[in-house]
């Protein structure tokens, strides 16, 4: 609970679309920071970027965020209309600066939480990591890693715990062979 708090500190302008139980939009609008009511919920994206070797994108969190310190792959919060994709590709781009190809993506998870619904897309894309340009205040670190290093990293509690990690990097194997 503590490390959602710290997430809903930041960037308090924005504004994300309200969705109700079934992820139909209602209309409204939520402000970053402000509790949302009993049965409303906002759409969030993690992003995983594979390059052709089969190694991720991780950033490491910015001391002053939740999960302080740890790796992670790129994701956050849709802003007021975002659709899912237009998140994805646009969180990308704010957090490390590399562009994604739309169609170089695909939704491989999906699923919902207490108030928010969580997609967590698979992007096949080479990167330059050291092009990757670090957000200030959000990371500070980055690296390529593989299935082994993410789990490795895992064990010893400096990734941040997905509690789909196993699906993800299976999903992983099976989109190399396509």
């Amino acid at each position: 609970r503590v490390q959602g708090w710290l997430n809903f500190q930041t960037n308090a302008d924005e504004l994300w679309d309200v969705y109700d139980e079934n992820r139909n939009l209602t209309g409204k609008l939520q402000r970053r920071g402000d509790m949302l009511e009993g049965g409303a919920y906002h759409l969030v994206v993690h992003v995983w970027t594979q390059n052709s070797r089969g190694e991720f994108l991780l950033t490491r969190r910015s001391p002053n965020k939740g999960f302080p310190n740890m790796w992670e792959v790129t994701g956050g919060s849709a802003l007021a209309g975002d659709d899912s994709l237009t998140a994805a590709v646009r969180e990308v781009k704010e957090e490390t600066g590399v562009s994604l190809d739309p169609s170089q993506g695909r939704c491989v998870i999906s699923y919902r939480r207490e108030n928010y619904f969580c997609d967590v897309w698979l992007f096949r894309n080479d990167f330059d990591l050291d092009a990757v340009v670090l957000q200030e205040g959000e990371t500070c670190g980055k690296m390529c890693a593989d299935a082994e290093t993410i789990r490795r990293l895992h064990r010893e509690g400096v990734f941040v715990p997905y509690y789909y990690l196993d699906e993800m990097l299976e999903i992983s194997k099976l989109r190399e062979t396509e």
